[in-house]
């Protein structure tokens, strides 16, 4: 394949960056983006992938397979730009972290040096909402009362730490309370509370990437509870119980 970064034009888009390297090229294909905590089989993302990365280059061989989170603005551009007097940031990429992280490092030293920079309004962290913004805001998150209610309401997986297989994760009813529970390989249980940090919604195991995401707002916790990426910034509480 010729060495180069290539994109499609469709909702969500595929890309493909091709390395060269001595022997082999190495290739990068992503896609298929979908909400944290919202589907249920998390698997099915990466073999439509590979599907469809096998059509272009079929003697390709998968060896990792990953997902990321990206965060986007209302208006797709990211926010660079000091929020306060010397707090500088640099966020919303939406995937394009190469390109705006360089230019988020430039803007900065601009920042810093008290040099004007050509892109600073077009980036400013308090520019006005684009028309059709709040509409497209609202529209993104309208979802989340309906995961918040649902996922309060429904009912667990089991009643009885015995159910759990290695390396598996349920969300449990143990002396009377949901519980988000782990077993390890090793056999070792680890048990927390279901209920995220961020704005108290229950969150769901993925048993692709062994972790606890949150489907209101994309948290994502460790099997053990611990924060992998926000909005929530503290872990889910540990909770020890008797004997099951």
């Amino acid at each position: 394949m010729p060495e180069a970064s290539y994109w499609d034009t469709a909702e969500p888009y595929h890309y493909l960056r091709i390395d060269r390297h001595r022997g082999f090229d190495y290739a990068i294909f992503g896609g298929e983006d979908n909400k944290t905590g919202q589907i249920k089989n998390t698997s099915q993302p990466y073999r439509n992938l590979e599907k469809v990365l096998k059509k272009m280059i079929p003697d390709a061989k998968v060896d990792h397979q990953w997902s990321g989170q990206v965060i986007e603005t209302p208006d797709g551009l990211p926010y660079i730009g000091e929020t306060a007097p010397k707090q500088f940031v640099a966020t919303g990429f939406a995937g394009n972290g190469m390109t705006f992280g360089t230019l988020g490092a430039m803007m900065a030293v601009d920042a810093f040096c008290k040099r004007k920079n050509p892109w600073t309004e077009l980036f400013d962290v308090h520019r006005k909402p684009f028309h059709g913004g709040t509409w497209k805001y609202l529209s993104e998150n309208k979802d989340y009362p309906y995961y918040m209610v649902r996922n309060w309401l429904g009912g667990t997986e089991g009643k009885s730490l015995h159910s759990l297989k290695p390396d598996q994760g349920k969300i449990l009813r143990l002396n009377g309370r949901k519980v988000a529970a782990f077993r390890n390989a090793a056999g070792k249980v680890s048990l927390c509370s279901p209920v995220c940090t961020h704005l108290q919604c229950i969150v769901e195991w993925n048993k692709t990437e062994k972790t606890w995401d949150c489907p209101c707002h994309g948290s994502r916790f460790a099997a053990n509870g611990d924060v992998l990426s926000g909005p929530a910034e503290k872990p889910l509480e540990k909770i020890t119980l008797g004997k099951d």
